[in-house]
């Protein structure tokens, strides 16, 4: 299968856009036809370059999927042969003065798409101190296998530090230098409520994109983009998830606010064969037909605050559990059906839920960055709540944001029904899942592409 294809690895620095989608962005307004992914789970950046390049973005980080042949049939389904399949991940960190630590994540998602990248660091001002790290970065990704096509440069003061970047890093790596992004055109980076609240925040993006399109000369595009032709074949396992009998309905609740992770959950009901509707938070309802409702993963209080405007909807939404309405609340607003819900740990701060949890409430934050861990969950043997219907040695994987870690083990008494492990040191975390009448919850996000049969067979089940 042809399937045009680039990754690009960015450094990203607190506090600023992050050049990747600036590039991207860039890309948009050149008239580039993409297909956006990310690979990595950061929401703030999934978002913003969702909102930046005004189109869906798939999330594609190797922690998610069962195996690597589980990712390639994902991106395999996703891809487009008529467009530039756009992969953003992080290039690392700075671990001292002259080394970067890469990221692991990055060089295995390289890896397992065939594809080597354009690496896009931030601009040292010594010129030798930056061939160093490249040099470092070079030989590190040597090492897995992975080649680095190319460096675009972020936050380059002038076009004479650039010159002696380009001739410094000549000498040391056999790469191409590609141009870079001026110093003068950083922006500050947009808070993830800010992103989740109101789409318009996203402008300044856009404005970037327009302006490096018209700085001729900056970058060599035509060069970005022969690169992305470089590897075009592509090995996708020859095999499909089964679909569901009878075209079940799922309405899906649609929102700034339960945005994260959206697209990945639309096209894998729709993979599965069932007919998606669209429920807006603000002024839809759930229609009689659906045979389940399924709410995505956002800010919960963000959401919560909308939903309120929306009074049919969210006396919906509250008595889904008296109605016997089934359905699956993936993620952040899992933390609306405690008695309340706060910020703090503050009584005073405690803002009223759903109520369906007894005396239990969620503690939220304090901090709303989008960084989490990727988790893998496991049913507790002989648990007394059954959230989802796993077979023996059936796990589910996800991303559990910081903002999510004081919810885990809500509710108390033995009532949760999975145990909860970072999957990068192994650590136990707490517990999680819950179940109320036909209404399950995970309180981390659970990627649906890592248990399709699960869903599936849960959908048979509960689905009218």
């Amino acid at each position: 299968m042809d399937l045009p294809r680039l990754l690009i690895a960015d450094e990203r620095r607190g506090g600023t856009i992050p050049p990747g989608i600036v590039i991207a962005a860039t890309l948009k307004s050149l008239g580039i036809p993409l297909r956006l992914f990310c690979g990595c789970m950061d929401e703030s950046y999934l978002r913003m370059l969702s909102l930046g390049c005004e189109q869906e973005v798939f999330s594609i980080d190797p922690f998610q999927f069962r195996s690597e042949a589980d990712l390639r049939l994902f991106f395999g389904t996703v891809a487009r042969s008529d467009s530039l399949n756009l992969v953003l991940s992080p290039l690392g960190s700075m671990v001292s003065e002259d080394h970067m630590s890469v990221d692991r994540g990055t060089a295995d998602l390289a890896r397992m798409l065939g594809v080597g990248l354009l690496a896009l660091p931030h601009a040292n001002p010594v010129a030798s101190l930056n061939s160093r790290i490249m040099t470092g970065v070079y030989e590190d990704l040597k090492e897995s296998d992975v080649e680095v096509y190319g460096v675009l440069f972020s936050s380059v003061l002038n076009p004479r530090e650039f010159q002696l970047l380009e001739v410094e890093l000549g000498r040391m790596v056999p790469s191409m230098s590609l141009g870079y992004i001026p110093r003068y055109m950083e922006r500050r980076s947009l808070s993830l409520v800010e992103l989740c609240s109101d789409p318009r925040v996203a402008q300044p993006i856009k404005t970037l994109g327009h302006q490096l399109k018209g700085m001729t000369g900056q970058i060599d595009w035509e060069a970005v983009l022969a690169f992305g032709k470089r590897s075009l074949d592509m090995s996708v396992p020859d095999r499909r998830i089964e679909p569901i009998a009878g075209n079940p309905l799922v309405s899906v609740i649609t929102d700034h606010s339960t945005s994260l992770g959206l697209e990945n959950d639309l096209l894998f009901f729709k993979t599965i064969g069932c007919r998606v509707e669209q429920v807006p938070l603000l002024q839809g309802t759930i229609p009689h037909g659906a045979a389940v409702v399924y709410v995505p993963h956002g800010l919960p209080h963000v959401a919560m605050k909308r939903l309120q405007l929306n009074e049919k909807l969210y006396n919906q939404i509250k008595s889904m559990p008296v109605r016997r309405a089934s359905a699956l609340i993936n993620g952040g607003l899992s933390a609306l059906w405690g008695k309340w819900y706060a910020l703090s740990s503050e009584a005073r701060d405690r803002m009223p839920g759903f109520n369906v949890m007894e005396n239990d409430g969620f503690v939220l934050g304090p901090y709303f960055k989008g960084t989490g861990v990727p988790v893998e969950m496991v049913p507790f043997g002989g648990g007394i709540t059954k959230v989802l219907p796993l077979d023996e040695g059936e796990k589910l994987r996800g991303f559990l944001p910081d903002y999510m870690k004081k919810t885990l083990g809500v509710p108390g008494r033995g009532m949760c029904g999975w145990s909860v492990r970072d999957l990068r040191n192994k650590d136990s975390m707490g517990e999680a899942g819950w179940k109320v009448g036909d209404v399950v919850g995970s309180h981390a996000r659970v990627e649906l592409w890592s248990c399709p049969e699960v869903i599936k067979r849960w959908i048979r089940q509960v689905g009218r």
